[in-house]
């Protein structure tokens, strides 16, 4: 009798569209998780937001939806697709970055 196969979840790291709040350019980083049969059929999904970057004249965070530390670095590993609208935004603001 064959085994049964049990679905998978794959997880892709996605950035919204960016939100203006004044001087402020925020990206909210956001986890899209999709159970998956070895079909391709999707059983469930769910989506967790991650993470917030926050670029401001003169200086730029990151701040974990989970209340963890978290670096720039480490936005940026996470959704790399961030560091083209990153480097964009800090034109924006003119922010040197060495």
């Amino acid at each position: 009798m064959p085994k049964p196969k049990l679905p998978g979840v794959v997880t892709e790291i996605r950035v919204c569209k960016e939100i203006t709040a004044g001087i402020r350019t925020i990206f909210t980083v956001i986890g899209i998780s999709t159970l998956e049969t070895d079909d391709g059929k999707i059983l469930g999904s769910w989506i967790m937001p991650r993470a917030m970057l926050i670029i401001e004249p003169g200086s730029q965070y990151a701040i974990s939806i989970g209340g963890e530390q978290m670096s720039i670095e480490t936005i940026l590993e996470m959704a790399p697709s961030l560091k083209e609208v990153v480097e964009k935004a800090r034109g924006i603001h003119r922010i040197k970055v060495d």
